[in-house]
């Protein structure tokens, strides 16, 4: 094969193979993510998933912190997770079709290893601790060994991971009611004037360490203070031990329990023709309805175990033991409301905009990191801490909005967003063609594929 076919062979989808619900589906799922990651840009850590922590526990704060938690506390991850995959299953299908061979695994560990690159940046520079593309890279490397294997095993595997991190969420529940009691006893003899010994002390600083990933403590609102008061480089200094640990410390359990469970589920729901819209509108609206059916109530039961025990590690952990299938059924529930949605017609103008902003997700992703930056540090607007819960809402709405006018009329000019033409003339060795009209192929631009 000449130098020019395998060119030819690897280089870029065309505007034409697009796959338009899985742009529209990637945009709702790259505007999730900022719903729900905006808590953590602008108040304290805890309050991702404690409402008393910072933001309003009242009125209509709460009311949102709810309806954030029972609806989309991890849906949204799970929905670009299946993205993810299914484009994976994509640009390898397209390329070893059209007779690349080997060119596409070259291709495609090229392009996770880029991925990886822009994930270190994205935390370590960017200053966002939660970014997603550094750990999808290493799920992409992977899961290229898993593409080929028939959609229903793929399936299977993806459900079964998801019950083994359910048994291990009920473990962690074990342990942190054992840890609980430990506490009680050892604070008991405390108030009664009796010493203790080391390790009773090593279980009062674990627990201690326990609460403070759920409830603010001086230390811990002293340290995300100092990160968004001061300079850009102190932020970058201050947090790095703190990224690095959230990037790393619990990583394996997200690649194998959290994100490629749902990759796997991708690629089989992909070739099922789920993803690209290509069943009857009764099959989506049945899919969303069992979906709601199942995961609205047990979100409803998890939020009231949280509320109960005011949002501590007992009832974190409790309300996590039925964590992952909530989450998967309310996953399913948002699948099949958008394909309805779409497969209706509905909304055509939403859809298009949806559609532009998910063809650029990347952009559109560091993009909201920029814009969060500018926002909430003190070398930008420094807000951070100073918005409620409901007014957090109202810029996600607000960056939404630009993001996707941004994007429909980027793509009148453009064949893929910034980001987009970066990382494949990076994957490809070579510049991109850019303005609509030039020579070559006409790319598309999609988070995982090509």
């Amino acid at each position: 094969m000449t130098d020019v076919q395998s060119a030819a062979i690897a280089a870029p989808v065309r505007k034409s193979d697009r796959i338009g619900s899985l742009d529209i589906l990637r945009g709702v799922a790259v505007f999730g993510i900022l719903l729900m990651n905006i808590s953590a840009f602008g108040l304290v850590w805890q309050a991702y998933g404690n409402p008393n922590a910072a933001g309003g526990a009242d009125g209509i704060n709460l009311l949102l912190f709810k309806i954030m938690n029972v609806g989309f506390e991890g849906t949204m991850r799970g929905l670009f997770s299946m993205l993810f995959g299914a484009g994976i299953f994509l640009m390898t299908e397209r390329m070893e079709n059209a007779g690349a061979g080997l060119t596409t695994a070259e291709i495609h560990f090229r392009r996770m290893t880029w991925l990886m690159i822009f994930g270190f940046i994205h935390w370590s520079l960017l200053l966002w601790t939660g970014e997603i593309l550094f750990a999808y890279s290493l799920c992409g490397l992977v899961l290229f060994a898993f593409r080929k294997i028939a959609p229903g095993r793929q399936f299977a595997l993806g459900i079964a991971a998801l019950l083994v991190a359910a048994f291990m969420l009920n473990q962690d529940y074990h342990e942190i009611v054992d840890l609980s009691a430990e506490v009680e006893a050892t604070e008991t003899q405390v108030a009664s004037g009796q010493s203790i010994a080391p390790e009773q002390q090593a279980v009062l600083d674990k627990w201690a360490e326990e609460r403070s990933h759920v409830i603010p403590t001086e230390e811990t609102n002293a340290m995300f203070n100092g990160w968004h008061e001061g300079s850009y480089w102190s932020a970058v200094t201050g947090m790095w031990e703190f990224n690095v640990d959230f990037q790393w410390k619990e990583l394996p359990f997200w690649l194998l329990f959290d994100m490629m469970p749902f990759m796997l589920i991708g690629m089989a729901l992909l070739k099922w023709d789920v993803l690209t819209a290509g069943r009857g509108t009764g099959f989506y609206a049945g899919m969303a309805i069992a979906g709601y059916a199942i995961g609205i109530p047990l979100g409803l039961y998890e939020y009231g175990l949280l509320a109960a025990g005011d949002f501590g590690p007992v009832a974190g952990a409790e309300a996590g033991r039925t964590y992952q299938f909530s989450r998967l059924a309310m996953v399913a529930g948002h699948l099949g409301l958008i394909l309805t949605v779409v497969k209706l017609g509905l909304m055509r103008w939403l859809q298009q905009g949806l559609a532009a902003a998910g063809q650029m997700a990347l952009t559109n992703y560091i993009g909201q990191t920029l814009i969060c930056t500018l926002l909430f540090y003190g070398f930008g607007f420094g807000l951070y801490g100073e918005l409620e819960r409901y007014q957090l809402y109202l810029v996600v709405a607000t960056i939404a909005a630009v993001e996707m006018v941004f994007s429909v009329i980027w793509l009148r000019s453009f064949r893929f967003g910034p980001l987009e033409w970066v990382w494949r003339s990076l994957t490809y060795w070579k510049p991109q063609p850019m303005q609509k009209g030039g020579s070559g192929p006409v790319p598309g631009q999609m988070l995982g594929a090509t």
